[in-house]
């Protein structure tokens, strides 16, 4: 089947730009190197996938003559964003050849075979579905996402879950075993029914980057073995995670006595000073309290020591306690109040940060030997 189409550059750097993360860079099937081009009269559809993920982004067409065929992904991506934004390419599919134009530029590309490409089928629509703003579901997935798990041993926690429990509110949580995040947001109409999901860790990355793009409603769909987010003109649809998430909320200490109330920004500021003499092998950094004085050091046989006090508010004896300074920046840089609260035990004990006792984001450190 041969057919063309024009579109403007910079329109096809965005429909690209939303489909490629999915495809993966080396593939042992070459098809899925590819993305799906679906051409009618009216519009283009561009699909990508790597067999557990799915993206899929329309786009309008003022006239095509119609065509499906697949092309290399990175390569069209890489044509598109070197030609001139302001200019229409076209694009003509003729003798299995891809003929990419515009102004004195051209580039002809091999095809795959349309039929060979793997769609993966929509999500029933008698599921549980709701919808969600975009700039609150990525702001849950951007609260959680640096605590999600990276080893495979464990890929029951390479993802974030989102469950409803008791239909009361919506939770996004995550941990690797040795933090954990939590955030919660108002349960959407339709959410009551959901059930416990483990969103897949690709997934929560290529969602961040739309979600950025793309304001307005996301409509979600989940079953028990996919989901799909429906943002305008793109569609993502990916396999959950299948395995048994452990009940996180037993890690989270509920009578941890002693309280530091401390500026954020100060905070943050000090341990990146103090972490400049750190290594790989030492990235913990000490904090040690009393009543109205906070002081953190870093002591690194190869590079040294550093040290820095910070005023703040403690009401419990003198302590010490070692912490992972990467995950201490993760979880401040996730806070948002001014001042910023950490209950803690003892020194073995694992330590709470929250903007407030009813913020809706919970995140939990382990401490590390110092």
């Amino acid at each position: 089947m041969n057919g063309s189409f024009e579109i403007e550059v910079a329109q096809l750097r965005g429909v690209l730009k939303d489909v490629v993360g999915v495809v993966e860079a080396r593939n042992t099937i070459p098809v899925l190197s590819n993305v799906l081009l679906t051409v009618d009269h009216q519009s283009l559809t561009v699909t990508g996938t790597d067999l557990d993920l799915m993206v899929q982004r329309r786009v309008p067409l003022a006239q095509a003559e119609p065509f499906t065929t697949t092309v290399e992904a990175l390569i069209l991506d890489r044509i598109a964003s070197k030609l001139p934004a302001d200019v229409d390419a076209k694009v003509k599919l003729a003798d299995g050849k891809l003929t990419v134009s515009a102004g004195r530029s051209r580039f002809q590309l091999p095809t795959l075979a349309a039929e060979d490409f793997p769609v993966m089928q929509p999500v029933a629509r008698d599921a549980c579905a709701f919808a969600m703003q975009s700039i609150y579901l990525g702001a849950a997935i951007g609260l959680v996402s640096h605590a999600i798990n990276t080893e495979e041993t464990r890929y029951y926690l390479n993802g974030i879950f989102m469950h409803a429990p008791d239909g009361q509110d919506l939770r996004f949580a995550t941990t690797d075993g040795h933090r954990l995040a939590r955030g919660v947001v108002t349960l959407p109409d339709g959410a009551d029914g959901v059930p416990d999901t483990i969103i897949p860790r690709k997934l929560t990355k290529l969602l961040s980057g739309l979600l950025d793009r793309h304001e307005g409603e996301v409509l979600i769909t989940v079953t028990d073995r996919l989901l799909q987010f429906e943002m305008g003109d793109t569609v993502v649809t990916g396999k959950v995670i299948d395995g048994q998430y452990p009940d996180y909320a037993r890690i989270i200490p509920v009578a941890n006595p002693h309280r530091l109330d401390i500026e954020r920004d100060a905070l943050i500021a000090a341990i990146g000073r103090v972490v400049t003499v750190a290594t790989d092998k030492t990235r913990v950094v000490k904090l040690s309290f009393s009543r109205d004085l906070l002081i953190i050091t870093v002591t690194s046989p190869e590079k040294g020591e550093a040290r820095e006090e910070l005023p703040c508010g403690w009401d419990g004896p003198p302590l010490e306690v070692g912490f992972n300074s990467k995950y201490l920046l993760d979880a401040l840089g996730q806070l948002t109040a001014d001042a910023v609260e950490m209950l803690f035990a003892d020194p073995a004990a694992p330590v709470v940060l929250r903007d407030r006792a009813d913020a809706p984001a919970t995140f939990v450190i382990m401490p590390s030997r110092v």
